[in-house]
This record gives structure tokens, C-alpha cells and sequence, in this order.
């Protein structure tokens, strides 16, 4: 679901650091065809003011606040969750960052619980918050203010702070390279205000678009009841080919609506094949692929997908992330053919099948279907 009311309306950079208070401005952030976060945000002199809607995996209304003495040196955050049908009602759970000498201090409170933390205090961190993008507007604001082209920004990423790579591409394009997620891609005006922000190339595939002002508690009142859920589930199938017992696991990623290989899967590039967690494949008898011999066991599943089929990887390293391949560890590759599919499959799927004397491995989505032969070694 989008909020079409309110694309379309780009607005120019308003001022930060020399003006008068300047009217709210906004991020919509849309997964495909779905609408997953909604900022609006008030940046003063001293102060950002936000007020942020996500709708994954359980919808959630966030005030936030950043403060910032008059050189722009970080000096409080607080962060307040509630839930979007009850916005006056206590908060869900609380961050507040502070400085204490050369420390920040770090204290989040849900419920009963309170933890805290400490690390070194530098002046130019800014708040990372995961799905929200302001932030990254105060630093391109810094940025363009200081008259520089580049910019290595700490910010407080979990429980250690990170660097995230700013980097001036040509006229208003910059990138900004999250430190394991990849890099995204926006445009900005004279003064570093995102007009649009492109982040399909990482593995969130968001796209942002300013806007302005909007009504927050209106939003929150119609997606209160409207959550997306997890980007992407598990999936699981698991199946006897030939007297083999085949599982596979592997993130589902939801086509959304968006084009998806040559897409947001681009052709000749090794993919991750799903989402999250590596995908995983275990045989409990020896396979052959081709000339590839495939002992009985556990491996995790690679692919470069092309339009005329590609390559699958098989690699050796089991229970790592998806975005985390040592090709040093393959077993080795195998050609995939590709087919079309009558009807679209919205959530990728890993299944084994038998077809004749052979077995197929098969990736599915959207209108494409990957298939891979092999055969069970006789006993």
C-alpha cells in the first residue's frame, strides 16, 4: 500500500543552520509497492525534532530528538517508542544518549528492564536508527556546510559506533556506504538536503522520497492495524528425490510489485539467493551436478543469475549470513537453464523435485524459475 496523496510533492532544501524555524519536511520510504516508513522531521539550528512511522515487523511511532551545540557537535539524543493506537500512552521502550566527559553514555529502558553502555565521545557522531534515514540528513548537511566533497561519519550503530562513507559521485549525486549493508545512492541540493535516495542496491532495496509536511497522527491511526511483518521469512522445504532426502532453508524475500532479476537482482552478479541467513541445502545421499560430485552433507547456496540462466555455487561454509561468501570454500559451480513461470511466484522458493530419472533443484520468483539437474549416485 502507498500513500499517493503525498508523492510527488518535492520540496526545496529549507534552511538548518542560518534561518528562522523552517516547516517540517518528510521521507517516505516504499518497499516495491508498500509503503514501510514515514519520517517527518524539523531541523533547527540546534535541534532536529522527528517523528517516524515503520510498519515492520510490527507497526511503530517514534519521537525523536537529536541536540547539537551551535557548531553542530553532537551533545543529546532521546528516542521513544509507542504504539501508533495509543501515541499519548507510556512509552514501549526509551533510548537516551548523553555525554559524560569523554564518554556517551548510552541507557535504553523497555518495561522493567534498563541496560547501559559506554563509548569514546566524538563530536561529530550522529544517531544511526535502522530504517530511518534523517540522520544521514544532517551529516550531508554537514558536509555540503563545510564545503567538502567526502565525509567519514561516525555513527552509533548498535553498541559500537561505525563510519559510514559519504562520497560526492558528480554534480548533486553522493553515495553513502553502510559498513556491511552496501552502498546507497542520493541526490542532494546546494545546502545537503536529500531530495531522493536510492537504496536498492543494499540488501533493504528501499527507495525514499522527500516530501512535506504531513499528518503524522493520521498515518499512525490508519497503519496502526496494518503491519507489513518481517521482510523476509524463513522458508523451508524438504522432500525424498530418488531415495535422497533433500532440506533446503533460505530467506523469502516478497517481489513487492518490483522488477526482480535485471531488477533489483542484477544480472552477472553473484546474489546471496534469498534473504538473511545464507541459503542452505542438505543431502543425506551423494549427488552429482553435471561433473560435479556433491558428497552427502550440509552446504550453503550461491548463484549468478543471467538472462540465459547462469551459475549455481555450492559452497562448504554452513551457518553464515548471506552476505558473507568465501569463495576459497566453494565446492564448486554448476550451470543453471531459466524458464518462465505461468504464474507469479510472490515469495522466493528453493525446492528439490524429481522429473524422470533426474532431480531438479529449483529457485523461484516472480516469473522466473532456475533449474539445476542432478542425480543420485547409486548405493
Amino acid at each position: 500500500m502507498r500513500i499517493n496523496l503525498i508523492f510527488g510533492v518535492c520540496i526545496t532544501s529549507l534552511c538548518f543552520f542560518s534561518c528562522g524555524e523552517p516547516e517540517p519536511s518528510s521521507f517516505v520510504a516504499t518497499l516495491g509497492e508498500d509503503t514501510l516508513v514515514i519520517e517527518q522531521f524539523t531541523m533547527l539550528p540546534d535541534r532536529v525534532d522527528a517523528e517516524v512511522l515503520i510498519r515492520t515487523p510490527e507497526t511503530r511511532y517514534l519521537k525523536q530528538t537529536l541536540e547539537m551545540d551551535g557548531d553542530g557537535n553532537f551533545t543529546a539524543y532521546h528516542s521513544a517508542t509507542f504504539d501508533p493506537a495509543q501515541m499519548d500512552g507510556a512509552a514501549l521502550e526509551e533510548q537516551t544518549v548523553s555525554v559524560d566527559g569523554d564518554s556517551l553514555v548510552v541507557t535504553r529502558i523497555r518495561g522493567d528492564e534498563e541496560q547501559s553502555n559506554k563509548f569514546a565521545y566524538d563530536p561529530a557522531i550522529l544517531p544511526w536508527i535502522d530504517m530511518v534515514h534523517w540522520p544521514y540528513e544532517v551529516a550531508t548537511r554537514h558536509m555540503t556546510k563545510a564545503g567538502q566533497s567526502s565525509s567519514d561519519q561516525l555513527m552509533m550503530a548498535g553498541r559500537n559506533p561505525a563510519v559510514f562513507e559519504i562520497r560526492t559521485i558528480e554534480g548533486d549525486s553522493i553515495s553513502i556506504k553502510h559498513p556491511y549493508r552496501g552502498t546507497m545512492y542520493a541526490r542532494i541540493d546546494e545546502h545537503g538536503a536529500i531530495q531522493y535516495y536510492d537504496a536498492t542496491a543494499t540488501t533493504r532495496k528501499l527507495i525514499v522520497r522527500r516530501s512535506g509536511p504531513v499528518d503524522m497522527n493520521a498515518l499512525a491511526a490508519r497503519f496502526a492495524d496494518k503491519p507489513i511483518g518481517s521482510l523476509s521469512g524463513e522458508g523451508e522445504s524438504e522432500g525424498t528425490v530418488h531415495g535422497a532426502n533433500i532440506k533446503l532453508t533460505f530467506g523469502q524475500p516478497a517481489k513487492r510489485g518490483r522488477e526482480l532479476f535485471g531488477g533489483i537482482v542484477p544480472w552477472n552478479e553473484r546474489w546471496r539467493t534469498g534473504a538473511n541467513r545464507a541459503s542452505h541445502f542438505s543431502t543425506d545421499k551423494d549427488l552429482k551436478f553435471g561433473e560435479l560430485d556433491v558428497p552427502a552433507g550440509s552446504y550453503t547456496l550461491f548463484s549468478i543469475p543471467t538472462p540465459e540462466g547462469g551459475t549455481l555455487i555450492i559452497n562448504k561454509q554452513t551457518g553464515q549470513n548471506g552476505n558473507s561468501y568465501d569463495e576459497s570454500r566453494d565446492l564448486g559451480r554448476v550451470p543453471m537453464s531459466i524458464t518462465g513461470n505461468d504464474e507469479s511466484v510472490e515469495l522466493f522458493t528453493i525446492d528439490a523435485v524429481e522429473r524422470g530419472e533426474q532431480g531438479i533443484l529449483q529457485l523461484k520468483w516472480g516469473e522466473a524459475i532456475f533449474e539445476i539437474p542432478f542425480t543420485v549416485v547409486a548405493e
